[in-house]
Order: C-alpha cells, then structure tokens, then sequence
C-alpha cells in the first residue's frame, strides 16, 4: 500500500498539467464550429400531443393514459420551424409499430392487413388548392401548435386492438438543416375495457319536462366494451328530488329520496367458483346476469306539486356495484405443499369479484331534469355543409346564383372541395308545450383556422339545401294556421371556401320575444329559453382542400408481351376525394411511339382524355421502338389543375427474322455449279438493336471422322459456310429460336450439320432435313444461346449411327456404414468395350438433388464419405447404366441407402450410478431416457479425470452387460477417483457421446509390512545383530525408510530457511 501511493500521486500531477495544456479557446471554437453553417429551415417535432404515452408509477405500478381498445384515435402533434428560414415544402408522416420490450417491430396493420402508416405531402407548398399552408415562417407554429394529422383531406382515424405500440410521428422540409429534431416517439398500451351504461329519459322524448301532469322515465342499463363480459348483481342509487307529490316504480313501490335498485338482467344458475387444477371442484349459485351488449329497461313515474307554481326536479342515477366472474388476482390462493409442508402452491381460481366502477365513469351516472312551469326551449339538433352545385359566381359582387345542387348534401367532415356551398343548420322546438310558439335565427360564424378571417351571418330560410326548400316560420304548433308554424325548421348561408382549414359554428336564439310589465313598469320578455346547451352545434378542423388525385399503374398483360404479336393493357388506377366517379379527371399518357410534331416534340398520345374511359391505354408494340424494357407514365389532373404522375416499367421481347444468302460451288472446272444456300433466323431475344448476321460461302472442304458424335468412320463435307452474328445473346435473354437452310437438293445433299468454332470444336446441331422437289430444307433448333461465330458445316454420306452398348451393370449392393459413408459394389453383364463404353452414374438424394459421373467400365466400387457427402437420416439412389457415344444400354441397376451418422431417438442415460461389487470389480448401473429403438448396445467409458465437454468423452469403453447395467473391472495402481458415463450405440456402429455423470473414489492399500514383525522367529531376523548378519545385505525395506528420512529433514530445513526475510526489512532471520 505505502508503494501504490506515490505512484497515484505522480498520475494525479501528470493529469493535472495535461489539462492545464488543454488549448480551452479551441474547444469553444470547435462547439462553434459545430453549431454554424446550420441556416435555413428547420421543421422540429417539439411533442406529440395525442395520443399521450403510456405510463407506469413505478411505486404504485398504476399505468396512465392508456387507449381503450376498439375507439378512434387521432393524432395531433405540436410542430415548429426552428430555423431562420421559411419551410416552403413539407409533409408529415404517422407510423405505428408494434412494441414489444420498448422496442419497435413491424409495422402494425388493421383489419384488413394494410399498414398502419400514413404521409401526407401536402401539409406545406405552394399550391393553394392542395395545401393549407403555403409557408411556415421561422418560429412559428403548424396549425397554432396543435396539428391534427390529416389524410386525403379527412382526420387519420386509428381504431386499435389491445397490445402495445409505438407511434413514431416525422416530417420532411425541404433543405432542412436540422434532421435530428425530424422525428418523435411514444410507446401507448391499447387495454381492453367494460362498461355498464346508464340512461336516463323521459318517456314523452322531450330534453326537459314540464306542466302539471304525470311524468313517466324510463332507466335503460346496458353492458359494453372492448371484448365480451357479463355483468352480474348489478346495482344503482336512484335519486329522486324536487317539488313532487309522489315519485313510484311500476309496482308502485316509493322511489322518492334516495333508493337502491338490482336485479337487472336474466336471473340464472351460473358457476360462482372453479378450481384451477380441480375439475370438479366448482360452485354454482343463482345470480342476475347480464351478457354482453344486453341491456333491461325500469320504469318510473312523477306526479309534480301542482300547489307550486315554479320550481324543479330532477332524477338522478349512479352505479353502485356490480360482480364480475373469471380468473383475476383477488382469486388468488396460496395453500401448503402436500409433499413438502416448507413450499407453497399458488392457484389462480375463477371466481367473482365485487367491483365499485368500471372503465368509464362518465357512463356511470344520469340525470333528467323537469320543472313545474312551461318549459321554454329551441335547440339545433344537425349542422351540415351542402357542395356540388351548378351555378354562376359573381366575382365581382362576391356571390354565387345557385341553377341546381347540391349533389353532394349534408357533409359534416372534410375533405370539402374549395368551392361554393351552403352551411345548414336545423333547428327545433323543444319546449314542453308546443303551443308556444317561437320567433327564432340562427347565426352562423366561419373561421379559416389559416388566416384567421371570421364570416359572420344570421338566417332563419334555406333555398337549395339538405330537403326541401324552408321559408321562415315559427317554431312550434298553430292550431289555427298550420303553415304558421313548425316543429322543425331550416337555416342556410352561401359561403366560398377557398382552400384552408375551418372551424364552423352555429348558434340559435329566440328573438322578437312578447313583453310584459314585472310590475314595476318595466316591460320584460315573457319568457327566454331555459336551456343553453343545445343552442350550438360545431363542426371543427375541417379541410377544404383539393385532394391531389392519386394514380398507381398495373400492367394487365398476363402473358409475355413480344414485339409484331401483342397488344400492351396499362391501366390507371385513379382515385380522387374530391370526385368519387372519376369522369373529372383528365389522363395524360407518356410511352414509346409517340408521333412527333415537326419541331420533334411528341404529339398527345391516342390514349389521353378525360374520364374513366381513358383509365386504360392499350398499344400494339410493332415496333422495334417498344423493345426492352420501357418507360410508360400517365398524369392525372383533376378539375383544379391539381396532378399526379404515375410510371411503370414494361419489358417487351424483341423478334426479328434476319436472313443472308451465301453462294458454293459444286463441282470443278467444266462442271462447277454455283448454288446458293438461304439462311434464316427467327430470334426472340432481350435487346433493343436489331438482330442481323451474315453467311458466306467457302471454297473449304472438310473430312472428319465422327465417331464421337455416334457415326461410324469419315465423312466428307457438302459445303461449308461462314457464319457471323452482328451480336450474340446468352440463353437468359432468348425467349425463343430457330434457324431454318434452304438449298438446292440438285446439288447438295447433306445429312448432318455442324457447327465449328473458331477454336475448331466442332458441334452437332440438333436438325431435321427434308427435301420438296428439288428444294431440300434444314430445320435448327439452336439450343439456349444464340449460335456464335463459326462455320456451319453440311456433311454429307450415309451416316452409320454406332449401337449402344450390350453390357449393363449387375448386382449393385448399396449399404450404409459406419460414420455415415454409403459404399455400393457392382458387376457387369456382357462384355463392354474399354476406351469406348463408360459407366454412367448417377447419385440421388430424397429431393432428386443429382450428380451424374463418367466412370470407367474398370470401376466396380463406390463409396460416399459420411464427412464430406451425407447428411444423416437421407436416401441415396444409385443409378447405373453403361453408355457410349451411340447411347445408352436401356438396362439400369438402381440401389439406395439411408446415411446413418448417429444413434436416433435422442436416447441418453440418466440416474447414472457405480458402486463396489467387490474387490475387482464396479457395478455400473443406469436409467434409459429417450427412444432406444435405434441401440444395438450400450458402453460404460471411464476414466480418471472428469469430462465436462461430450466430444471429450474417453476411448476407453467396456460393453454393457443390458441397457442399463454394466460391469467393470477395478483397475491397478494407485488410489484415486474414476468417472463413468454410459452410451448408445447403432448397429452401424455410429456411438454416442456424453459427458461424465458419475464417480468412485478407488482405495489400494500399498503399505509396507517389516517381515521380523510378522516373524520374528524367521532365520533372517534372528542373525541379525551376529557375526553372520555382518556380511549380510541390507534388507529392501530398509532402504526406503532411509531416502523417506532424508526427504523429511530436506523439506524441514527449506521451510526454516524460508521464515523472514519476505522483503520487509523489519524482521529477522530465523535460524
């Protein structure tokens, strides 16, 4: 320790005056430089507002903001331009991933199997029609800081299953400077959730009851959620209060003050208790149930104060309780271990849990509300917006004159088309007495959420909206004038949306109210109305947007498209959110052979127009100009101007018919010939250029032997011809082919053709002659490739085909062996031909996997290797047939053999034991786990260390005597510890390996006995000490005592000598 110090310390000075060498004015000029260069646009996801991550307490384990499975999500984010320069260009991209351990995986997908993942890349630009924002200025704020993710005009809606997911929201900015602040993540659990829904109404259906009569209500409850549950002893608080004479249910029973109310549902004998592991250990008991999506209905009935003049009452309803039955963490039970009393078991039963709320407490409780006095009241019950209509725009005036419309009534969410429409709200009499009639308006106010801009205007008429055509008239009931007045009525506005996100509300009032004197000489209004809340109606955040149409493209052919044969089918798949038949739509084709104009642009395809009928452009592809793989591209604009382009590539074969003539003469002097021979190449290829080649005559005779194409001896050429291709295609880029000789029988008369290489390979064609008259035809079928450069030579002479072999091989034995090799053994019947026959073998496996070989006919004897060529447990088929160039002998000998590598059945020994049998011998005894129908037998390998590694297994094994049981022979030496495993072995041989499972510890008793002890008597031991024992040796014994002595005092001394002295000079030697 005193060492370590000082050497610390000297670290601790030498880091001190590296730090104080640190340049610190380079490091800020370092952050400096980081930080600059970075001016522009910067779109910065500062948070996503909705939904909220999920949470957990991490001492309570409470979990917040959960999604309740099954309802719609949408996603607001709080998006910024923390740059200094404006964002003209931006979309926003929403993705939701599956998680698990807070990670993300897949992306998830709906019902349907579509991704859950959206972009729109229209949020920022400047097209007016398609995007709300044109820019976003430097530090400001998308959409006021809260941006409702939005999707072909409409609101991204998620309706989630239970799970866990992480919602990844980005953007994308041109130029944007700063790509790490593009993207945030959040992880929600989506849990299932139960419901019991309480509501409250009055029989006559009106909001707020009133007059002097008997009031009937009706409580209906019903069970919802996520997933099917039952609800069972259900219980509710009814509170009834106010100036009444009398409140009672239909059995006449007194409801008033606070009562509690059950047994709603189906009364029935159900399971109230089940054991986890115990079948038949369950309880039954009566129970009122209630299933899923069941609802009951209780009825009561008020006698308002008629002594009262004015005055209120209300019924109110809250749930109390309600029973659930399944397994949950209440039902736990811990009980003893009936084999150890020091464990426990834990069961899990199903049984029922009383519960005081459910997931929504805001369906837990009602009220309806009544009053003694008239009840005045008008409300709005729909807002809507009205498009699609035929008219004429004043511009000037800023009005629109309405021929016909809408064709597109009562939108209450976008996209809406920016366009003139109408705003329509209906309004309602709701008071308790329609006598009363009211004098009403509606003012409308629309606000651009964009720039701001409020429109403001009242109506109380509707020409050319939702229904018929309203003129204003009271609300209410006239007796006398039924066209006085209406329960319903209808109020409109035109308004112009232009392109932008607005917020649409509309409020109703009573007006031109009757008055009367208080008393006091003030004339009053004689009434108002006396409920508020549903004198409004909103619709909020809705978009009117062009849509950018969108277009992907199909190719419709199913079969190979090939020049001069067949018609190309594209069709365009055209969908617009603003046009749901498609007839506005304008389609623009692009695609090879387009006529050009004179100044060499193209000139508009056949294929362009408007409406769905030009979704599809078909193209006869006769041109060389379609080869290969093309371009094709349509843009779709819609009545905005508004477009989208879509391109596929399509790949057409090429096909020519290329054909050259070459001149040969026949014959010499007085009697040469010259004939011409006709070349011609039908290719269907992979290429753009066009396929051409020439053929040319040669003054070169030929004579070759083709033996080794199976004709018998020489043979003479009848011309030979230079062939050359401009290009040559490999067989992937030849769909077909064939090359077709035309000559003069008169003068040639050929019987086999060839090719010849530049390199002098020569190769048989695959060719059919025939002759017509004195025209002879030659028909090739050139194989995969093209035909290279060469000479095609026509032999001629009667050909003499060689005969196929009359040897076979016989009596093939194929056996599997040891390790895995499969060794096959074989004769041959008749005689074969060496040099000339050869033996064609060829080795399969289970999946026709095969490698054919040329063997000698010498060979007789194969064998696979177990290392390099098998794999254990596979078949392996022999195929032997003798062959020459003429053929094959039809007589095969076939074989097969499965590789067996190991011992099967994953069968091990367990519960290994040894132990003593008696002084020579161990007893070795074990249990057999697994599948023992693949052991022969079984070894006991030991040894005397410890193996913990299988493949470490010792060589030295004793045969079992039985699967199980084994004896071994102790062996000699000294005393130590031996360990023992037992293995399977096959009857290939193939053995197991395993590690050491148990040991013995082997004792030998080496101890010398001095011979006078035992016989002190003995001739030896009585001279001792004599005259004769002075010329006697010593004994053997005693030597051994004499060297153990010496060892002894050695190691003593050593040990005295080693005391002190251990470097520390504060000690002293010890001698």
């Amino acid at each position: 320790m005193s060492k370590l110090t000082p050497m610390i310390l000297a670290l601790l000075m030498l880091a001190s005056t590296s730090l104080v060498a640190l340049d610190w004015a380079e490091l800020e000029n370092e952050e400096k430089m980081e930080t600059e260069g970075r001016s522009g646009p910067d779109a910065d996801i500062v948070s996503i507002i909705a939904p909220m991550a999920t949470t957990t307490d991490t001492v309570t384990g409470e979990t917040r903001n959960t999604l309740r499975a099954g309802e719609n999500v949408n996603f607001d984010v709080y998006i910024a331009n923390s740059g200094d320069a404006d964002i003209t260009e931006m979309s926003v991209t929403v993705t939701v991933y599956i998680a698990e351990g807070g990670n993300r995986q897949a992306i998830a997908t709906d019902s349907a199997g579509n991704e859950l993942s959206w972009t729109n890349g229209d949020v920022v630009c400047d097209d007016t029609f398609v995007c709300p924002w044109q820019t976003l200025a430097p530090g400001d704020t998308l959409s006021n800081g809260k941006y409702r993710m939005n999707y072909q005009g409409s609101n991204v809606v998620w309706t989630p299953d239970t799970g866990d997911y992480m919602v990844v929201i980005s953007v994308d900015a041109l130029d944007d400077t700063g790509i790490e602040n593009d993207e945030k993540e959040i992880i929600v659990k989506v849990t299932d959730w139960q419901d019991i829904v309480l509501d409250l109404s009055w029989d006559s259906g009106k909001e707020v009851e009133s007059g002097s009569d008997q009031k009937a209500f009706t409580l209906e409850i019903s069970t919802d959620g996520s997933t099917s549950w039952s609800a069972r002893n259900v219980t509710v608080a009814l509170q009834v209060t106010g100036l009444l004479d009398s409140a009672t249910d239909s059995m006449a029973n007194d409801i008033l003050g606070t009562t509690t109310h059950t047994d709603f549902g189906n009364l029935s004998n159900v399971e109230v208790f089940r054991h986890e592991n115990e079948e038949n250990n369950f309880t039954l008991d009566d129970r009122y149930v209630m299933d899923f999506g069941q609802s009951t209905s209780w009825t009561g009935y008020l006698d308002p104060d008629t002594s009262s003049i004015s005055g209120d009452y209300k019924v109110q309803v809250n749930l109390v309780s309600f029973v659930m039955y399944g397994q949950f963490p209440d039902c736990e039970e811990v009980v003893n271990n009936r084999n150890d009393p020091n464990l426990t078991m834990t069961y899990i039963h199903n049984c029922e849990v009383l519960k005081y709320q459910d997931d929504d407490a805001s369906t837990s409780e009602d009220e309806i509300m009544g009053k003694i006095q008239t009840y005045h009241d008008i409300g709005i019950t729909q807002l809507v917006v009205n498009q699609g209509y035929i008219g004429e725009e004043d511009e000037l005036n800023g009005t629109f004159e309405i021929f016909s419309g809408p064709s597109l009534p009562g939108l209450t969410n976008g996209p809406l088309n920016p366009t003139w429409s109408k705003v329509q709200a209906t309004v309602q009499h709701m008071g308790s007495d329609p006598g009363n009639e009211y004098d009403w308006k509606v003012t409308f106010n629309v606000e651009n959420t964009q720039t701001g801009e409020v429109h403001t205007e009242d109506a109380d008429s509707c020409m050319f909206g939702t229904g018929p055509d309203y003129m204003h008239m009271m609300l209410g009931f006239n007796m006398t004038d039924p066209m006085a007045a209406a329960e319903v009525g209808e109020a409109c506005i035109m308004f112009n949306f232009v392109p932008g996100i607005y917020n649409i509300t509309a409020s109703v009032s009573m007006i031109n109210i009757p008055t009367e004197d208080d008393g006091t000489g003030t004339m009053v209004g004689k009434y108002s109305d006396m409920s508020g809340r549903n004198n409004n109606a909103e619709i909020y955040e809705i978009s009117a947007l062009n849509n950018r149409p969108t277009v992907t493209l199909t190719l419709e052919n199913t079969e190979d498209i090939i020049i001069g044969e067949t018609m190309i089918d594209i069709a365009a798949d055209a969908y617009d959110a603003d046009d749901e038949t498609g007839e506005g739509l304008n389609y623009v084709w692009t695609h090879p052979g387009m006529e050009l104009a004179e100044d060499g642009t193209p000139l508009p395809s056949l294929c362009n127009g408007l409406g769905s009928g030009f979704a599809n452009c078909v193209l006869f592809a006769g041109e060389q100009i379609f080869a290969g793989i093309q371009n094709y591209g349509v843009t779709v604009t819609d009545e905005f101007g508004s477009s989208t382009t879509a391109y596929i590539n399509v790949f057409t074969w090429n096909a020519v018919q290329a054909n050259s003539t070459a001149s040969h003469t026949v014959g010499e002097g007085d009697n040469a010939v010259v004939t011409e021979i006709d070349m011609i190449y039908n290719l269907v290829y992979n290429g753009a250029n066009a396929f051409t080649f020439t053929l040319a005559g040669t003054d070169e005779s030929v004579t070759k032997d083709l033996s080794e194409f199976g004709y018998a001896g020489e043979y003479n050429s009848e011309a030979v011809l230079d062939y050359d291709p401009l290009t040559r295609y490999l067989g992937g880029d030849v769909y077909s082919q064939n090359i077709s000789i035309t000559y003069n029988s008169d003068h040639l008369t050929p019987t086999s053709i060839f090719w010849v290489s530049p390199s002098n390979v020569w190769v048989e064609l695959d060719a059919t002659l025939s002759e017509s008259s004195s025209s002879g035809i030659i028909e090739i079928d050139p194989g995969m490739d093209v035909l290279g450069a060469g000479n095609i030579v026509l032999m001629g002479g009667e050909l003499q085909i060689i005969e196929v072999p009359t040897a076979s091989p016989t009596g093939l034995s194929v056996v599997a062996t040891k390790g895995g090799n499969i060794e096959a053994t074989w004769g041959y019947s008749g005689s074969t031909v060496p040099d000339f026959d050869y033996l064609s073998m060829e080795i399969c496996d289970s999946a026709n996997n095969c490698d054919t070989t040329r063997e000698n006919v010498s060979v007789n004897g194969a064998m696979m290797s177990g290392q390099t060529d098998t794999t254990h447990g596979e078949t392996y088929t022999f195929t032997l047939q003798v062959c020459n160039l003429g053929g094959c002998n039809p007589t095969i000998a076939t074989g097969s053999a499965v590789a067996d590598k190991q011992v099967d059945g994953d069968v091990k020994a367990t519960s290994m034991s040894v132990a003593n049998k008696d002084d020579s011998t161990w007893t070795v005894t074990w249990v057999v786990d697994g599948n023992a129908s693949d052991v022969a037998g079984w070894k006991v390998c030991w040894s005397d260390y410890a193996w913990t590694v299988a493949g470490d297994m010792p060589t030295q094994c004793t045969d079992a005597l039985s699967a199980g049981d084994a004896e071994i022979m102790k062996p000699g030496g000294t005393s130590k510890k031996y360990h023992f495993t037992a293995v399977a072995f096959d009857d290939k041989g193939n053995m197991n390996t395993d590690v050491s499972m148990t040991d013995i510890q082997l004792t030998i008793d080496n101890t010398q006995t001095d011979p006078c002890e035992v016989d002190p008597d003995s001739e030896e031991c009585q001279t001792i000490g004599t005259d004769e024992a002075k010329g006697a040796e010593v004994p053997t014994w005693t030597w051994g005592v004499i060297i153990g002595l010496v060892v002894v005092a050695f190691v003593v001394g050593a040990f005295i000598l080693s005391r002190g002295g251990d470097g520390d000079g504060d000690k002293d030697w010890d001698y």
